[in-house]
């Protein structure tokens, strides 16, 4: 009965609004309390209780329907549709990132659109060093010091930035000359429940409401360190507003990219790419850069054909 109870703990977080500091954070690991639900219904077998059978299968099912937007076959795309820009998302944890190694990954994965967050002067500098800018020539930056540095790095051209106030950890907005047109970018790094739940609540909530408030019919990209996971509900909540995450989009299962560089693998996923009228969002990633806590995350946004192409 124990482990049915932490898999319905698992389930409520799922769902929780609660701006309590201990439930975001712990909502980050409820697909993990979930999975005593399958503990409890071996349990349940083993000892032959219907009542601990029935409260099993259904928790186990709950969870299929909670989890199946990111599993299972991926959407088909025919490759003459739209247009494939190859996106990468990385946090640089303070700008000490290893600068060689984010250019040698947008080299090597063919990146059209790099999105930078934790980006110091310093590390811009560095990149550019490394030969970034020889691959992505347009940069939309607004770094700044530890945590707060923001940037956005392009093959296509690139309007100024615009760091939207609001967010303490830095969200860049820019617009891109794409291959099919205009394109909204936007770099995003809301703070951590774990350090500050309340706030973490509210720049989820500005976040979401900054991201509907974007205007059409030109399409979105949206990347960052959301210090959110698939279980975080207003995470989930921009799908609501037309974005899709690559994870769900290619049904990419869980893509873990956060704690990087220990003796254990990464446990949750908290960097994402998502997209609003783009054709397909998918192909998710991941590539470990050395110095940082974060893997980077590698996806592909199919943007809409040029008209008349």
């Amino acid at each position: 009965m124990l482990s049915a109870l932490v898999a319905a703990a698992g389930v409520a977080l799922h769902h929780s609004r609660a701006e309590v500091a201990v439930v975001p954070v712990l909502a980050s690991f409820a697909v993990a309390f979930w999975a005593f639900s399958l503990v409890a219904l071996l349990a349940a077998v083993r000892a032959r209780s219907v009542l601990l059978g029935i409260v099993a299968v259904a928790l186990v099912g709950v969870g299929v329907v909670q989890y199946a937007p990111l599993v299972g076959p991926a959407p088909e795309v025919d490759d003459d549709e739209g247009v494939g820009v190859r996106v990468m998302v990385q946090n640089l944890e303070y700008g000490r990132a290893a600068p060689h190694d984010v250019v040698r990954a947008v080299r090597t994965g063919g990146v059209d659109l790099l999105l930078t967050v934790e980006t110091t002067p310093e590390s811009a500098d560095a990149l550019r060093t490394a030969g970034l800018a020889g691959l992505l020539p347009h940069e939309a930056s607004a770094t700044a010091p530890t945590t707060q540095g923001v940037a956005v790095w392009s093959r296509f051209p690139l309007s100024a930035p615009e760091r939207v106030p609001g967010f303490s950890l830095g969200l860049v907005r820019t617009e891109m000359a794409g291959p099919g047109g205009p394109v909204t970018v936007v770099a995003a790094h809301p703070v951590a429940p774990v350090f500050d739940a309340a706030l973490a609540v509210e720049e989820a909530d500005r976040l979401r409401w900054y991201l509907g408030s974007l205007p059409g019919p030109a399409p979105v990209i949206v990347g960052g360190d959301f210090n959110a996971t698939w279980d975080h509900v207003r995470f989930r909540d921009l799908r609501g507003l037309g974005y899709t995450d690559s994870v769900s989009g290619g049904r990419d299962g869980w893509v873990p990219t956060w704690p990087a560089g220990r003796r254990f693998p990464p446990l949750i996923g908290i960097d994402h790419v998502l997209a609003r009228g783009a054709v397909a969002v998918g192909e998710t990633d991941t590539v470990e850069v050395n110095r940082t806590d974060h893997l980077g995350v590698l996806a592909t946004v199919r943007l809409p054909a040029p008209r008349g192409g």
